[in-house]
């Protein structure tokens, strides 16, 4: 037996100390870093939501602020649909200040034999659209033909690349990135194919249109770019005004809400970090101390044998660093089982958009999380460590 060797032994050989100090670290770094994961990633989640859209104004039929916002398509993935008159986007894009314009059109597919599953489904025009496509870009550089269809993440793939919705066939062409959104639950596709979709629903009784607004004349939401310089209040005001039973959303109006919960959220999580870190620093610098005074004995037997002060001191934060790694390490993974897999039941759960960051961030939360669990558990030891300086051998070999 080294000395090297004794920081091991020491924990092997305390089992039920080792346990004791092994569960704080493991508590200790399994709040900071469930919190640093979770805060990560419903700030992600925001910042995806707030790309997805895209736009500085949302149109959008007036029955549909009291029906189903749009907006809870993107953040909860609703299924809903509701239509205005095509000739709307032309109004809108003659109002001053509006650069760009683009359609889209809700649909939904039927929880029905006619159809292999139910989704949100969204028509958007390639020509003009402004807030898919980039989106679309990051996985799908082709063009997306009469009867392609592009899936949400959370959508499952089939082995035929194919999916049935309302009795026919759509093609597959591409599985976007996850968004953190309901839009990773949704199917998306060009205008003709919406309108395809539609007359093929109509066909076998499903309407969602009728005779005065057939699917060429309909519209669901018109997206706006107000032009820079602009006042995007006062533009979104001149649509109220001019376009008769339509609703001009700003999209920060529509992001407001999420945000606001987010930062409260955001808040209660980031206080129950701080107090469990802060108790369990609490505890382990208690516990230190108590270890300190049952292990006097040993620490007189070893000065005896002729380690130092020193040497004495660095057993000691051996055995911090290695008790509080291996806790950390494990903190950390089982806040990783607990979040990474649970995800999408996380954000039903809390109902806002919750996007897991990439590699690389999650790595450096690790590390970040890893060392501050070993500096924490190092600063309740050097207490200890300091204490050994005042050891007094002989008295305590004569105690014993």
């Amino acid at each position: 037996m080294t000395f090297s060797s004794l920081p091991v032994l020491n924990l092997l050989g305390k089992k039920g100390r080792s346990a004791a100090l092994f569960s704080f670290a493991l508590l200790l770094s399994c709040a900071i870093f469930g919190g640093a994961l979770i805060l990560t990633s419903l700030r992600r989640g925001l910042h995806s939501l707030e790309l997805r859209l895209g736009a500085d104004i949302v149109v959008v039929p007036y029955e549909a602020r009291t029906k189903v916002s749009a907006d809870t398509i993107l953040n909860q993935g609703n299924r809903t649909y509701f239509y205005m008159s095509k000739a709307n986007i032309d109004k809108v894009a003659h109002i001053e200040g509006v650069a760009q314009v683009s359609p889209q059109i809700y649909m939904c597919s039927m929880n029905a034999g006619c159809c292999s599953v139910s989704l949100q489904l969204i028509g958007f025009d390639p020509a003009t659209d402004f807030t898919i496509q980039p989106w679309v870009r990051e996985t799908f550089s082709g063009s997306l033909g009469d009867g392609d269809i592009l899936i949400g993440s959370k959508v499952s793939l089939t082995e035929s690349r194919k999916f049935k919705f309302f009795n026919q066939e759509w093609n597959i062409v591409a599985q976007l990135d996850e968004t953190g959104t309901g839009l990773d639950n949704a199917v998306f596709a060009n205008l003709s194919t919406i309108a395809m979709m539609m007359g093929a629903a109509e066909e076998i009784g499903w309407g969602f249109t009728n005779e005065k607004n057939a699917p060429d004349k309909v519209v669901s939401t018109i997206m706006v770019k107000v032009a820079d310089g602009y006042d995007i209040d006062n533009v979104a005001s001149q649509i109220q005004r001019k376009v008769r039973k339509t609703q001009a959303v700003k999209t920060k109006a529509m992001t407001s809400g999420i945000a606001s919960s987010l930062a409260s959220f955001s808040k209660i999580i980031g206080a129950l970090t701080v107090v469990v870190w802060a108790l369990c620093l609490v505890i382990l610098v208690v516990v230190s101390t108590l270890i300190i005074g049952e292990r006097k004995k040993e620490f007189a037997v070893l000065r005896v044998m002729g380690a130092s002060q020193k040497k004495l001191a660095r057993l000691v934060m051996s055995e911090s660093i290695l008790v509080n790694a291996a806790g950390g390490l494990s903190g950390i993974a089982l806040a990783a089982l607990v979040i990474i897999p649970f995800h999408a039941l996380i954000k039903a759960a809390i109902g806002l958009p919750f996007l897991l960051p990439g590699a690389v961030v999650i790595g450096a939360l690790v590390l970040l999380t890893l060392v501050l669990s070993v500096i924490c558990g190092c600063l309740t030891s050097a207490y200890a460590a300091h204490s050994i300086a005042r050891i007094d051998t002989g008295v305590i070999l004569r105690e014993g």
